[in-house]
């Protein structure tokens, strides 16, 4: 009678471990896939009136509808550190979006800080609000000045 135990206790270890290792490889091809964000506000506004900020998440083919966040940071150019922080909401199709109001013309900057699926990207844009003197206009020296986008794989942490 035991060794019937020992059989059945070994056969389901063996199929338990099968089971483990296709859980953790069946969803590894969607990690190494670049996150994609691309920007849907357009490159000019008004002063004072409302802005959509908007983007669309996307991975390969498919939108994410689930990224764990997505938040805008928004300047001044020269001004990065009286920007202001601005969480996304999720819409539908990949798209995130927020709102605000640019009371002054110049040169402002977007980010968008998303982090979706272990992975993180921040790409930049510029908008010019109203017709801004151009001796007002500081260039932007921050570090993503390029607005290059920086891709991170936090599958270890």
């Amino acid at each position: 009678m035991m060794k019937k135990f020992a059989w059945l206790g070994l056969s389901v270890l063996l199929l338990g471990a099968c089971g483990t290792k296709e859980a953790e490889t069946s969803g590894a091809g969607n990690t190494l896939e670049e996150v994609v964000v691309d920007f849907n506000t357009g490159q000019s506004a008004e002063a004072g009136e409302k802005v959509a900020l908007s983007v669309t998440v996307t991975q390969g083919d498919e939108t994410v509808e689930d990224a764990d966040e997505v938040v805008y940071e928004v300047w001044e150019s020269g001004h990065r550190s009286d920007g202001e922080m601005i969480a996304a909401k999720h819409t539908t199709d990949g798209v995130y979006e927020a709102e605000t109001v640019f009371e002054e013309e110049g040169l402002y900057y977007m980010q968008a800080h998303t982090t979706a699926r272990r992975l993180h990207a921040m790409p930049k844009q510029e908008i010019t609000v109203g017709n801004p003197d151009p001796e007002s206009i500081v260039p932007d020296d921050s570090e993503d000045s390029e607005g290059m986008k920086m891709m991170e794989d936090h599958s270890g942490h």
